[in-house]
């Protein structure tokens, strides 16, 4: 039987950010939402020539090959969205259980729906970790960011945390567009309601794929906006932090 292949557009082998520890980083192809802000835009179309593959062995090969670099990391798969590709990510994530491997799914939860949702439950036997970007708390302004007024994201994050799953979730700093103290405050409702997050942290907008959109021929709606300083990040904390129950 010919093995499922994971198509992908880059592989990071030691990876710092993308979960605990020293990490082999998948970046998948493919994803449905179209963010304003995403620095990864050749990740978008699934169907375009020249993509490369990877099998569930190939990977299992890469990560014990530096094994003596990863006993404190893992696997993590991003993306585009990995969990466009349920039927691979649920044999890796069989895989990786059976050998003790951790690992990560850093997903947007844009492929979360009802007709999804039993084989998003069939990986979460597995117990990976997952990792989710937080779009918009607003479900019109996640429309302004993503394209899609449905707020999968949140729907998936709900998800996890009734089925006891372990994840971290991140929101990006994008001024005039996530930095209203109004949705930070409500974000934080929604954060502090949880009860399996493990981590939670405000990522910095960038612009360092202008020219990737530039190359593409793909106009950059956001290249008024400036990067946030060290003060947005943590004024936009403090207006979350004033959501915590008995502050």
């Amino acid at each position: 039987m010919e093995q499922l292949k994971l198509p992908y557009f880059k592989i990071e082998s030691f990876g710092a950010v993308d979960g605990p520890g020293v990490r082999l980083v998948i970046f998948s192809q493919g994803c449905l939402y179209r963010c304003l802000y995403c620095h990864n835009p050749e990740s978008w179309e699934l169907n375009k020539s020249g993509i490369n593959t990877i099998t569930v062995d190939e990977i299992i090969e890469k990560y014990q090959r530096n094994i003596s670099f990863y006993k404190k990391g893992g696997i993590t798969i991003s993306g585009g969205d990995p969990l466009i590709h349920l039927k691979f990510i649920k044999e890796l994530a069989k895989k990786c259980h059976d050998l003790n491997i951790s690992l990560a799914l850093d997903t947007s939860g844009v492929n979360f729906t009802d007709s999804t949702k039993e084989k998003y439950l069939e990986i979460c036997q597995y117990n990976p970790l997952w990792i989710v970007d937080v779009k918009h708390i607003n479900p019109k302004k996640h429309k302004l960011l993503t394209g899609i007024e449905e707020q999968r994201e949140i729907n998936l994050i709900k998800f996890l945390d009734e089925n006891n799953q372990s994840f971290w979730l991140r929101q990006v700093l994008i001024p005039s567009y996530t930095d209203d103290p109004e949705d930070l405050f409500n974000l934080g409702k929604f954060i502090f309601s949880l009860r399996n997050l493990k981590r939670f942290e405000i990522l910095p907008y960038h612009n360092m794929a202008v020219d990737k959109y530039k190359q593409m021929g793909i106009q950059y709606k956001l290249s008024d906006v400036k990067v946030p300083t060290e003060n947005d990040i943590a004024n936009a904390m403090k207006c979350i932090k004033k959501a915590k129950p008995n502050n």
